[in-house]
Parts: C-alpha cells; sequence; structure tokens
C-alpha cells in the first residue's frame, strides 16, 4: 500500500494558519512566496493589522520584491539597503582591491569574495587587523563566519549583535584577518590577485589566481613608505581563532 510523503502541503489549512502565526510579516510573505497553496491560505500582509513591522521586516520585504524604481541594472544592497549599479557588486569595484586588467565586455575578475547582494563598498567590514604581540602571529588569514544583516556585526570578532528582530537574519560570509605583531606593516592594504603564483586546490584561486595583499609599510618616525606583499592563507575557524582571546 502506497505511503503519501508528508509535507508542509499535506497540512491542512488550520496548521498552515497555525504556522503563520508564528512568523514575523516578511517571513508569512517568503512562505507565501514558495508554493501557490501557501500563498492562498496564508493572509495578505494588509490584513495583519495587529502586527508591527520593525524597520528589519520592511527591509526584507523589499528584498522579496522588484522596487518600481529599480532598474533591471541595479540592485539594493542587502547590507546598507542603498540601491547601486549592479558593477558595484563585484569586489573589483572596490578601492580596497587592486584593479586588474579584463577583456571588453566580459566582467572583471572577482579580487575577494563578497556574499551575494553585497555591494563592495562593505568589503572593510569583512575585514580586520589583530595585534598580537611581539613573536606573535604575523600573516593574512581567511575564514568563514556569520554576519549579521542587520548590524553588521561578525560573529567571534568582538562585537555583539545587537539586533532584537527575527526579520534580518544572518549569512556565512568569508572574512579576512590581518594578524600583525609589528607597528611597521600594515598601514595601509589593497588585496589583488597573482595568476603566475602556481597551482592552488582553492576554485577560485585556479580560477583568478593567488590571494594576496599589498600593504604599505612605515617605520615609526620615518616620512617614507614602502610596500609588501602578503599572501592570504586559507584556515579555519578555530585555526584562525587560535591563540587569540576568546569573545564572550
Amino acid at each position: 500500500m502506497p505511503t503519501s510523503t508528508l509535507s508542509l502541503l499535506n497540512l491542512p489549512p488550520e496548521l498552515i494558519l497555525e504556522i503563520g502565526e508564528r512568523l514575523p510579516p516578511d517571513g508569512i510573505l517568503s512562505l507565501k512566496f514558495t508554493h501557490s497553496i501557501l500563498n492562498d491560505t496564508l493572509p495578505t500582509l494588509p490584513q495583519l493589522k495587529n502586527r508591527t513591522l520593525t524597520n528589519c521586516a520592511r527591509y526584507a520585504i523589499e528584498r522579496y520584491r522588484t522596487p518600481p524604481y529599480c532598474t533591471p541594472s541595479e540592485s539594493r544592497c542587502i547590507l546598507c539597503k542603498k540601491i547601486y549599479p549592479a558593477n558595484l557588486f563585484v569586489s573589483s569595484s572596490s578601492t580596497a582591491c587592486v584593479p586588474q586588467s579584463f577583456e571588453k565586455d566580459v566582467p572583471r575578475p572577482e579580487i575577494v569574495e563578497l556574499p551575494t547582494g553585497v555591494c563592495s563598498w562593505h568589503i572593510s567590514s569583512l575585514v580586520r587587523k589583530v595585534r598580537t604581540g611581539p613573536n606573535g602571529k604575523n600573516k593574512w588569514e581567511s575564514c568563514i563566519r556569520k554576519i549579521c544583516l542587520h548590524c553588521r556585526a561578525i560573529e567571534g570578532w568582538g562585537e555583539k549583535c545587537a539586533c532584537p528582530c527575527q526579520s534580518c537574519g544572518s549569512r556565512m560570509v568569508r572574512t579576512y584577518t590581518r594578524h600583525l605583531n609589528n607597528e611597521t606593516e600594515c598601514q595601509g592594504y589593497h588585496f589583488w590577485r597573482n595568476p603566475a603564483a602556481g597551482e592552488s586546490a582553492d576554485p577560485r584561486e585556479k580560477a583568478y589566481g593567488r590571494l594576496y595583499v599589498k600593504e604599505t609599510c612605515r617605520e615609526p618616525d620615518a616620512t617614507e613608505e614602502s610596500t609588501i606583499d602578503l599572501p592570504v592563507h586559507y584556515v579555519c575557524l578555530a585555526e584562525c581563532d587560535a591563540g587569540l582571546p576568546k569573545v564572550c
């Protein structure tokens, strides 16, 4: 005797409405978009007169629809909530990256990994400098961390997420940490890729070249600057935080 597969769509309308009662307005809208049955069962937003929309919920709702003032060549950044031309959503457009040559009518190669929907103005939000003291770790490392899409707090970086709402959500992003044990290096930085740096197991490095950082260096009390190029090492979260003070 065949057995039916249990799914959300098999639930009676009363239970689906019960689920909707426990969701914020943007969550209801998101669920309505997944299937016509859910769209017909769940209430429309104007019917939710007893629900208060937070700013996060309003922005989330806007992300689910196409704003009438957005052209096909524009997009809204999920962090700063502003609308920019589509070419600002690639890291090559950032002043934190060294522009690479590119062919006509071909998209610029990515320098660092930007999350989908995040504009290039936020690359600095994914970078931190950690002073490790004399004889401490002195290198660039990259790992995956969680970022709050509302307050931009990155988990494990010392600033706790202060967003109390249910609507902003979070996302896993690639972050970059400069472990620094001196006062001379990393007065400024620019990411760049070296296609001739050899093979790498990372797919992005095979496509675009090894990721490096060009740093500006200045000795204390010196007037002249110099530059050095340091590779970025891809590590796991535990390895990146090894030896650093624990964040509560």
